[in-house]
């Protein structure tokens, strides 16, 4: 590994990777502290602080990307596969099963690809903690493999099938403009991890190749691509780089998106300059509330798309505004299209929050159903069950556990998630939210702030839990910001965020009204503030503040 082009040119990650390794097979694993690693593997003083200096945890986010860019990279299977943990420093070693010697019960993909012929997209699912979602398939040595859910959703185009439920995205070859040699590699390159970046959202459908003939696009039951993203690549004499890259909707042929990025100075950090555009394009097109699902929203009224692919874009409508209304349609819409087919991994994952709000939120309680927890957590764990490398799945069992108060198991599922899917701000939001609820202010901002720039259209929850973070910071400037941005009267805790925020700019009229709003909404708030904060904020110091202020506000009283 340390031969590597991904490490040869990054001495410091590459003696992180040395001291942790080393002390481990030394038996030493209870020495590997960010303090003496920041001392004998990075170089710093014994007057070293890591609380004060984030050098060791940036390091570490910078091994964990690094280590699976190696195994994505890498020019021969791995029988052993080294991960650096989420929380930890401590690797892990994990040895890959002798794969021609297995049957799986589940195949890796419908058209039973072996290991040399897996996709750049499901070798970096391989790579890290997330190896975890392939290796949990049970194997059989003796029962022959049986059709099931693909552990991605990258697929070759002229295999694509059933799919057709999500709009399908091809990944056109990127065209060198300049004849230099360096050129066309970096093309390929980039173009691979595009293609892998996006097919990690479970919203859409990535072809693996495009059809090659007219045969191939015409054949029966084929899918056609419902949008297509090229790209071209050029050099300056001075040898820097310009990048224009297009999506196209397939139906029309009309531009949907388009960006250029200029004078890139690739050759100083190809990874990093490569990072920062994958995430950048792969947010903007895919996430929920990204390029591709507005586009598909704004066709709605004469779309053909699958019944099953609405549901899923009503549910994310719901995050935007918390309508009432909405919820109850995308809740019934999901619940029937589950029903009609068991296999919508997709389904079950946008189903469980929906339902979680019920317990949450109290909306839309229906008498003769099952509790709502129970209800929301066999839902994620189908989701998971049904495709183990889904993020979306992941996030959904995050969501479910936190609300359970399984802490803990709920944060390790979230740092899967984002390991399936380090591309969707959503997920960083989500499980930054998390983190600041449970009193890690500092850490849970930087997560917010960080997805905070990647999401095209920030939904209310994520204002919300913006303002809080600033609120308890201090900063009332930054959290009267992100307060105006909360645009829907729905959400209770946003609702919260307003009357602090009237309430801080002695706003009383207005404090008054959305009082009346919140207590209108859920009459639990004028009774027992507290308790209805709890229920959202397992940090007592945070619940104690918010329910001071509150109150101060004329908003329940003061203990």
């Amino acid at each position: 590994m340390l031969a590597s082009d991904v490490f040869r040119g990054s001495p410091q990650l590459a003696a992180f990777l040395r001291y942790v390794i080393e002390a481990t097979l030394r038996g030493e694993a209870d020495r590997i502290k960010g303090y003496t690693i920041a001392i004998e593997a990075l170089g710093r003083g014994a007057a070293f602080d890591p609380q004060a200096d984030p050098i060791v945890r940036v390091e570490a986010a910078r091994l964990r990307r690094a280590i699976n860019r190696y195994y994505a990279s890498a020019p021969a299977p791995e029988t052993v596969l080294i991960e650096l943990p989420l929380g930890s420093y401590v690797p892990v070693f994990r040895r890959m099963p002798a794969l021609p010697r297995l049957r799986r019960r589940t195949p890796l993909s419908a058209a039973g690809l072996a290991w040399k012929h897996v996709p750049i997209g499901v070798a970096l699912v391989l790579s890290g903690a997330a190896v975890y979602a392939l290796l949990d398939f049970r194997y059989d040595f003796n029962t022959p493999a049986q059709p099931g859910p693909t552990a991605t959703s990258s697929v070759p185009a002229e295999t694509a099938r059933r799919q057709s439920v999500l709009p399908v995205v091809v990944v056109e070859p990127f065209e060198p403009v300049t004849v230099r040699a360096t050129t066309a590699p970096l093309a390929r390159a980039l173009r691979d991890r595009l293609r892998d970046a996006l097919a990690r959202f479970d919203e859409i459908q990535v072809a693996a190749e495009p059809a090659r003939t007219s045969n191939e696009r015409d054949s029966p039951g084929a899918v056609q691509a419902s949008y297509r993203v090229a790209g071209s690549l050029g050099t300056y004499d001075d040898g820097t780089l310009t990048l224009r890259v297009r999506l196209t909707d397939a139906s029309d042929g009309s531009v949907a998106y388009t960006r250029t990025f200029d004078r890139l100075m690739w050759a100083a950090d190809p990874s990093t300059t490569e990072d920062a555009i994958v995430r950048e394009l792969s947010a903007v097109l895919a996430q929920p509330y990204g390029i591709i699902h507005a586009d598909e929203r704004s066709k709605s009224a004469g779309n053909a798309r699958d019944q099953r692919y609405r549901c899923l874009m009503q549910a994310y409508d719901y995050w935007r505004d918390y309508d009432l209304a909405v919820h109850a349609r995308a809740r019934d819409c999901l619940e029937r299209a589950i029903e009609a087919d068991p296999t919508f991994a997709i389904g079950f994952a946008a189903l469980a929050p929906l339902v979680l709000e019920e317990y949450v939120d109290g909306v839309n309680i229906r008498p003769q159903d099952a509790p709502p927890l129970q209800r929301a957590l066999q839902y994620a764990r189908r989701a998971v069950e049904l495709k183990p490398a889904s993020a979306r799945a992941h996030q959904a069992l995050l969501d479910v556990l936190f609300a359970r108060g399984d802490y803990n198991v709920a944060l390790e599922a979230g740092e899967k998630a984002m390991m399936l899917n380090p591309y969707d701000p959503d997920i960083m939001a989500d499980y930054g939210a998390r983190v600041l609820s449970l009193g890690e202010r500092d850490r849970g901002a930087r997560l917010l702030e960080a997805a905070a720039t990647s999401i095209v259209a920030r939904p209310a929850w994520h204002e919300t839990f913006l303002f809080l973070s600033a609120y308890l910071a201090g900063d009332a400037s930054t959290a009267a910001r992100h307060a105006a941005m909360i645009a829907s009267e729905n959400y209770p805790l946003g609702l919260v965020a307003l009357v602090l925020a009237a309430a801080g700019g002695n706003d009383r009229d207005q404090s008054r009204r959305l009082i009346d709003r919140l207590t209108t909404l859920q009459p639990g708030w004028r009774g027992d503030p507290r308790q209805e904060l709890r229920k959202l904020i397992p940090a007592e110091s945070i619940v104690e503040r918010l329910a001071t202020d509150l109150a101060r506000a004329g908003l329940g009283a003061v203990n």
